[in-house]
């Protein structure tokens, strides 16, 4: 296990020298590693997981839409910002199998799964999912200037508001192929947090009235429901009541607590409503006194609300990307104490974990390490490559800031 002051001691690093670092590992290793190795260029589609040694595909019997919508963005993004062709290449390879192999011609809508040959395999409709092909479509429109994705965004949005959306104001989680609603009784935090995040990112690439309205009502589901407001814990699984699952009620996922607050200080920009952003930091700091291994450094990935006790207590590689980014935009959290257990993280600190543990020289990542640091996944998934680029994105603004 590594001790408290080895965690500690980079404090002092320089975080434009960290960022620069980041970024060489991103463009220059994974995002060519993803190229070569994380699409099928026999069938085409893209890869579920690479290997750890990154020279050849761990691939499940499927591909999801999930994972194209999320990979059209990184590759949108990127190429957009570099003018690299062959992002743009990947970008538009993307676009095109997620248009021809997952929209459902006969009722609308996205289907989860086809198989390695492109065929429907998962015929139902996750909300999810549809929260990323909109932001995919919404980076590939917005930052490339494919006018042909409009159509798509409007056809998403419309199946969203149309049939996904409930008159208590939340989302069905699951849809069969023609919109029954398969969800039950639950009401699920995570797929409305994306949904926001894809009404925000349509909101300031179109200023539609229309995703800026979804973004609002998203926003005041979370206030009303999903947000506890006496500990500022956000809550993961509810009932049809909005009360915590009787089942898994009690299960809290750090990551989201982090993502949450970096998503209200975006919106508060986007929207023109500074109220957003002050419910931030308190959130912030919630996640950091239930999440964050004052001991060995890094963010548990799900623990108990009652006990505050770790329920999974390995460390994967996306909470502490979030953590990054929510401590870029509220740098000033990181110079208190926060509540609990914790004394406080940097964002330099939290750079410098993830360089020195997750996100290898050459690109590659490691996905999970147990609370140890002992390896627990050393596969790489490709959807982890959306966390990777949020993070170095807000880092950049961060540097461009000061």
């Amino acid at each position: 296990m590594r001790c408290r002051e080895d965690w500690t001691a980079v404090r002092d690093k320089n975080l434009s020298d960290q960022v620069a670092g980041f970024r060489q590992r991103f463009l220059d290793g994974t995002l060519p590693l993803l190229i070569e190795h994380g699409w099928d260029h026999r069938r085409g589609g893209l890869v579920e997981r690479l290997l750890a040694d990154g020279s050849g595909a761990e691939a499940p019997p499927y591909r999801r839409v999930m994972v194209h919508a999320r990979q059209l963005y990184v590759f949108a993004t990127w190429g957009g910002k570099t003018g690299a062709p062959a992002l743009i290449a990947h970008a538009d390879r993307i676009y095109s199998y997620l248009t021809e192999r997952f929209w459902d011609h006969q009722e609308a809508g996205w289907i989860e799964k086809v198989d390695l040959e492109g065929a429907p395999q998962g015929l139902d409709k996750d909300l999810y999912a549809h929260a990323f092909a909109l932001f995919g479509l919404a980076a590939y429109h917005h930052t490339l200037g494919r006018q042909v994705a409009a159509v798509w965004i409007d056809r998403s949005f419309e199946v969203l508001q149309q049939r996904f959306l409930r008159a208590d104001g939340s989302y069905s989680d699951r849809m069969s192929r023609n919109f029954s609603d398969l969800s039950g009784d639950r009401r699920s935090q995570n797929p409305h947090m994306h949904l926001l995040e894809a009404a925000l990112s349509l909101a300031n690439g179109s200023n539609s009235a229309a995703h800026a309205d979804c973004a609002r009502n998203l926003l005041a589901l979370f206030e009303d429901h999903f947000l506890d407001k006496v500990g500022s814990v956000v809550l993961e699984h509810l009932d049809a009541g909005f009360r915590p699952h009787k089942e898994d009620g009690h299960r809290l996922e750090p990551g989201h607590h982090y993502e949450w607050a970096w998503l209200l200080d975006w919106a508060a920009r986007t929207l023109g409503d500074g109220r957003y952003r002050g419910l931030g930091p308190a959130i912030l700091d919630n996640g950091l006194a239930l999440g964050w291994d004052g001991s060995a450094g890094g963010v548990f990935d799900e623990v108990d609300r009652r006990s505050g006790a770790p329920i999974v207590s390995s460390k994967r590689i996306w909470p502490l990307l979030e953590l990054i980014k929510a401590l870029a935009v509220f740098p000033e959290r990181a110079a208190r104490p926060a509540t609990g257990r914790v004394t406080g993280v940097t964002l330099e600190q939290a750079t410098a974990l993830l360089l020195e543990r997750y996100l290898q020289p050459d690109g590659r990542w490691i996905e999970r390490f147990n609370a140890d640091w002992t390896p627990a996944d050393q596969s790489m998934p490709s959807s982890s490559t959306y966390h990777i680029s949020t993070a170095l994105l807000e880092l950049e603004r961060a540097i461009a800031r000061n």
